[in-house]
């Protein structure tokens, strides 16, 4: 008779975080930055079970986060501090750093298939600063990470980042992602390459606000800030980043769309999804499926400064281009 699998409980997807945490520590010359950004995503079954209490277990693991920081500092503060040091393999680690926007814990459905029952999924981001002046821009860090069965596996990768942060409330997508689950997921993707400064000397990222969107999805109402040139939009996964995480209907795909703005203040929109994307309730051209059964994106279409874009007919994103001008 084969043994029923267990849900993650609150203290197992605990224990993940702060394995992720530990495991992705990256130490400057006088303290250490850590991931700020975690989603972690169940079986839909095994969400269910805990799906009641979600929001007590995504606070307390907050707290904890900051516990822990906080404990490891003491340790490291202590005489036994090169002890400690040699177990965490990090001989001269500084202190860590508690994120200036606060962490960001959400837990989530898996909606893509990725996840077995008693696994879970974690995708934690670590926004890294520049090199020194001029030197190149931001990065983030994602981290994705599958446990169960005493297992875990992981995968990693940086993506250039512009420099900013979001507020409570307001995500600036292109940013180091800095919010609550109302903003969840709105980490980046690659930024547009920046021209060179003379000398050779590359420029910080160009952070500014080039549009907002606002819409509501099952999490509840969002605002997020356009501050880089491209954002893809969808719902995303362990393996599928997207700038902005939309939560709702299995009928918004992984990667549904992409909005792009120019030099010259213009805004365009492309369909990624086979399920369709509409301005102003008119459907723009839809992305292909090839031989391979593989979408292909639909061409591009100009997008007004203000429009209403539509992910198929599940969620409505009221977008204001006026912002940045």
């Amino acid at each position: 008779m084969a043994t029923a699998v267990k849900a993650p409980s609150g203290r197992t997807i605990w224990k993940a975080v702060r394995d992720e945490l530990m495991l992705n520590l990256y130490p400057l010359p006088f303290s250490t930055i850590a991931p700020a950004v975690y989603h972690v995503y169940l079986h839909p079954d095994d969400f269910a079970a805990i799906e009641g209490v979600s929001a007590r277990v995504v606070s307390q693991i907050e707290q904890a986060l900051t516990a822990e920081v906080e404990t490891v500092n003491r340790a490291l503060r202590r005489s036994s501090r090169r002890v400690f040091r040699r177990l965490l393999d990090r001989e001269d680690m500084p202190p860590i750093e508690m994120p200036p926007g606060g962490w960001d814990v959400h837990v989530c459905a898996d909606r893509n298939g990725e996840i077995d029952r008693g696994q879970l999924g974690i995708v934690s981001t670590l926004a890294m600063p520049a090199p020194p002046e001029y030197a190149g821009t931001p990065t983030t860090r994602i981290v994705k990470s599958v446990v169960g069965g005493g297992r875990r596996t992981s995968s990693t990768r940086e993506v250039a980042q512009p420099a900013a942060s979001g507020q409570a409330g307001v995500v600036a997508a292109g940013a180091a992602p800095a919010a609550g689950h109302g903003e969840s997921g709105r980490a980046s993707a690659s930024a547009e390459p920046t021209a060179a400064a003379p000398g050779g000397r590359t420029p910080l990222a160009d952070s500014r606000e080039r549009a907002r969107l606002t819409y509501q999805d099952e999490q509840g109402p969002h605002v997020v800030m356009m501050r880089k040139d491209t954002l893809s939009i969808g719902r995303g996964g362990a393996a599928a980043w997207v700038d902005v995480q939309i939560v709702g209907s299995s009928k918004i795909s992984r990667e549904h769309l992409r909005l792009r703005a120019d030099g010259e203040g213009r805004f365009f929109i492309q369909d990624v999804s086979l399920w369709g994307t509409s301005v102003d309730g008119v459907a723009i051209p839809p992305a292909l499926k090839s031989a391979e059964g593989v979408a292909q994106p639909g061409p591009e279409q100009p997008l007004a400064a203000k429009a209403r874009i539509g992910l198929s007919d599940a969620i409505v994103i009221d977008f204001d281009g006026s912002v940045g001008r």
